[in-house]
C-alpha cells in the first residue's frame, strides 16, 4: 500500500456558509493499480486529489504516504491537471527536465531521463519546439512526461482528456495505459466518463453526490485485453455492459 485514506472529510469555507465536499472517505491506493473515479459533478473528485496530492488538508482524518502524514506537495505524487500547465517560454525538452534539473541531478542524467519519457510520449522528435507550437494532445503528453521525469511513485491526473477531441482523447489512453504497464506506474485519475474509467482502470470508485462518499468500488480487468489488442480497444460484453448499468445506478441517484 502506498497511499492510505483514512476518514477523510473536508469542508471549505465560504462568506456564507461552510460546504463539505468530502464525507468520511477511506481508500488505500496499492503500488502498481489503476484508480479511476467517478461521480456527479461537484461530488468532491478533485477535492479529494488536492488532500492526496498535498495541495489542502483534509478538516478531519488523516492522509498517509508510506505511514508518513502528506504535509504537503512533493515529487514522490506527480499531477497532471486537464489544462496542461507548461512553461511556455521553455522547449519541450526543458519542461520534462524541469524536474531533474530542481532534484540537483547531473546534466547526463538529465539528459538521459528526459529522452526516456520524450520517447515513450513519442515527441523525441519535438524535444526542441516550443509548447505553444504543439496540438492540445501534444502537449498533454507533454505534461505526462513532465511528470514521469520526476519519477513518482503515484500519479495523480485531474481530468486529464476532458478538453481533447474525441479521436485524440482515444490516442490518449492508450497512450497512458501503455505507460502504466511499461513502467508498472500507479495512476489515479480523476473521469466523467464511465467508459474511460471501465477501459482504464484496474478499479473504479463511484462517488456520490456533494459531499462526496464512497458508494461503491468495481475491481475491473477490461485494461488488460485492450493492451493485448493492437487497437487498444475494450471488447464490449455482457459482463461490461452489467457493471456500466451499476455505476449508471449509483450516480444518478
Amino acid at each position: 500500500m502506498l497511499i492510505d485514506i483514512k476518514n477523510v472529510s473536508y469542508t471549505y469555507e465560504t462568506n456564507t456558509r461552510p460546504i463539505k465536499a468530502l464525507d468520511n472517505i477511506d481508500l488505500q491506493i496499492n503500488k502498481g493499480e489503476f484508480i479511476c473515479v467517478l461521480g456527479p459533478s461537484g461530488c468532491g473528485k478533485s477535492t479529494l486529489l488536492k488532500v492526496i496530492a498535498g495541495y489542502i488538508k483534509p478538516t478531519t482524518g488523516s492522509c498517509l504516504m508510506h505511514g508518513e502524514t502528506i504535509t504537503g506537495p512533493d515529487w514522490h505524487r506527480g499531477v497532471v491537471f486537464q489544462s496542461p500547465t507548461l512553461y511556455p517560454w521553455m522547449s519541450v525538452r526543458r519542461n520534462v527536465e524541469f524536474g531533474p534539473r530542481m532534484k540537483g541531478l547531473s546534466p547526463e542524467d538529465v539528459k538521459r531521463i528526459a529522452n526516456r519519457f520524450l520517447e515513450q510520449v513519442e515527441l523525441i522528435d519535438y524535444s526542441e519546439k516550443a509548447t505553444f507550437e504543439l496540438s492540445g494532445g501534444m502537449k498533454q503528453r507533454v505534461a505526462l512526461a513532465r511528470a514521469l521525469a520526476n519519477e513518482p511513485e503515484v500519479i495523480l491526473m485531474d481530468e486529464p482528456f476532458g478538453a481533447l477531441d474525441a479521436l485524440t482523447r482515444v490516442n490518449m489512453q492508450n497512450f497512458i495505459r501503455k505507460i502504466w504497464k511499461k513502467n508498472n506506474s500507479t495512476i489515479f485519475m480523476i473521469t466523467h466518463d464511465i467508459d474511460e474509467a471501465m477501459s482504464l482502470g484496474t478499479r473504479v470508485v463511484v462517488m456520490s453526490k456533494s459531499p462526496g462518499k464512497i458508494l461503491k468500488e468495481f475491481n475491473v480487468d477490461f485494461t488488460y485485453a485492450a493492451i493485448e489488442n493492437k487497437h487498444g480497444r475494450v471488447r464490449i460484453d455482457e459482463e461490461y455492459m452489467n457493471i456500466k448499468e451499476q455505476i449508471l445506478d449509483l450516480i444518478s441517484k
